[in-house]
């Protein structure tokens, strides 16, 4: 029955109207996704800022008088001043003897830190709440929030999936994303600015790895490879998209609210994005998968369809209230059930965490390249979707296994040879850092094809969002490894994901080709499929 299940599903993706429907349902969340992501190059500013004295302000000193008698300079660089410290003078006394008074009576103060701040733009997150200083760290924690939330979220809705189907865990994810998309614009508190945004990492996670799992289930041979490929390009869409609107919206609020509204659209996702027939099968509910089946290729006609009415599915969600982490724990463990699988599923692990961190150390390290922000990001998702579609040769005629191996090596040399070039060839850098990127993207993308064709049916869901839960450890780690090694030395970060890069293109050749091959459905099927060998390392 699974065999004509899948026969069903080839005309089904004959119809290009059909498969054209899906494709758009399936790739609007990576658009949402990708705004919301990329949104903190612009939220969270790098702007110049000093030690505010508001009781000069009072009396109307403007920013250099202020300066003047307050800032210290740097040591190494006598024509700038230090940010976070301040020289502990009387300020009341200056504020009452006026500017020329203070500067013929300026003593050899102590330094102290910043009590309040001054920016030359005040419309960013930054600003807001005085990340500088003592509290830039916070700074970081802003998209380290939204990385956590996809940590969890690609971990919680992949288990979800796979145990109460893949439109019921979207539905859910589309709803956290909705309220909370909105929520991050309007909170006042710094608190619940990072709950927003980690909860619109959770729904991000959740609606891009479900809709995922349903074009690769609802789709098979060379129109999977299709329509997972241009599934991706959701996300070079939203970085242009995002790029242009913050150009234009500087307001940090505005920006937020702008790209956070048209959330409201995935009602109509929730509506006609289908189940997956072949999650249904493997669940043992035929009748139901026929039943879905048809309603997504009226035109073919089904001997095993006996279209019933739909089960009530309310005894199997009131399972969420108990023993469903137990059933969460014997769907993930059951990635590590055989020394293969366990094999497989810690080079998938390793693979998808340096993909994280790369694309997103690269994504967000502009200012360390001093690139203007704009052009930065919408050159990223030009150069990702270019990536995307050069991606599309590789898979049909090369492989997943060469491909994935032969980019990750050639995204590590790039940033390895930016170590040789000095910083005032900021063209250069730029170039060669777009060329990683352009590897990195075409990584991921064809990483997610290859984990997802790894696992049967019956935990690919699970074995998807885990992989990309562990890549946001690496997003998560990106905007530390940015800002706190970025600020040591320019070429830290994109040095130590190159490395990495390097590592990772070795182990990937222990995998086995799935080009072509048939889709496991159960865990059976996974002990006649090729394990995990050296010798696979000539195999190709």
């Amino acid at each position: 029955m699974v065999d004509d299940l899948d026969e069903h599903i080839e005309s089904y993706c004959k119809q290009w109207r059909h498969v054209i429907l899906l494709l758009i349902m399936t790739s609007t969340p990576g658009i949402f996704n990708a705004m919301q992501i990329s949104s903190y190059v612009f939220i969270v500013d790098r702007p110049s800022y000093w030690c505010d004295i508001p009781e000069l302000q009072l009396v109307r000193w403007n920013d250099n008088m202020i300066l003047n008698v307050s800032a210290p300079s740097q040591k190494k660089h006598s024509d700038k001043i230090e940010e976070c410290t301040y020289y502990n003078r009387s300020y009341s006394e200056f504020a009452k003897k006026g500017y020329n008074w203070s500067m013929q009576h300026l003593d050899n103060a102590s330094l102290i830190p910043c009590k309040y701040f001054n920016y030359n733009t005040k419309e960013s997150v930054t600003t807001e709440w005085n990340l500088v200083c003592n509290n830039e760290v916070l700074k970081s924690s802003v998209q380290a929030a939204l990385a956590l939330g996809k940590f969890v979220g690609g971990f919680f809705f992949g288990l979800l999936s796979d145990k109460y189907g893949r439109k019921y865990a979207f539905n859910i994810a589309a709803f956290i994303y909705i309220v909370s998309g909105p929520s991050a614009a309007l909170f006042n508190s710094y608190s619940l600015f990072l709950a927003a945004r980690f909860f619109i990492g959770i729904a991000g996670a959740g609606v891009y790895q479900t809709a995922y799992t349903i074009s690769t289930e609802l789709t098979t041979g060379k129109t999977r490879t299709w329509v997972c490929l241009l599934l991706n390009f959701s996300y070079p869409t939203g970085y242009v998209l995002l790029a242009v609107t913050a150009y234009y919206i500087r307001p940090w609020r505005s920006l937020l609210l702008v790209i956070s509204l048209p959330l409201l659209f995935m009602i109509i996702n929730c509506w006609y994005l289908s189940e997956s027939p072949k999650w249904l099968m493997s669940q043992g509910k035929k009748k139901l998968a026929w039943a879905t089946m048809s309603k997504l290729n009226p035109s073919a006609t089904y001997a095993e369809a006996e279209i019933s009415v739909l089960p009530d599915v309310k005894n199997e969600k009131l399972k969420i209230g108990r023993g469903m982490f137990k059933e969460w724990l014997s769907t993930f463990t059951s990635m590590f059930s055989t020394c293969d699988m366990c094999a497989k599923t810690t080079i998938a692990y390793i693979c998808s965490f340096v993909v994280g961190l790369a694309y997103y150390v690269i994504a967000l390290n502009g200012d360390n390249f001093t690139a203007n922000r704009y052009i930065y990001v919408a050159l990223n998702g030009i150069v990702e979707g270019i990536a995307y579609v050069a991606t599309i040769p590789l898979l049909l005629y090369v492989g997943r296994k060469l491909a994935t191996s032969g980019l990750f090596f050639a995204s590590g040399i790039l940033l390895i040879v930016l170590l040789v070039i000095p910083k005032e060839n900021t063209d250069v850098i730029i170039t060669l850092a777009l060329l990683g990127k352009f590897c990195v993207s075409a990584v991921f993308s064809i990483s997610l094809l290859y984990i997802s064709e790894m696992y049967p049916t019956s935990i690919r869901n699970t074995s998807l969002g885990t992989s990309l839960t562990v890549a946001q450890i690496g997003a998560i780690a990106a905007p530390y490894v940015v800002e706190i090694l970025g600020a040591q030395a320019w070429y830290i970060p994109s040095t130590v994901c190159g490395l990495l890069s390097i590592f990772v293109s070795i182990l990937i050749l222990l995998l086995p080709e799935t080009k072509g091959t048939k889709l496991p459905d159960t865990l059976d099927d996974m002990k006649i499929s090729s394990p995990v060998s050296f010798t696979n390392f000539c195999k190709f």
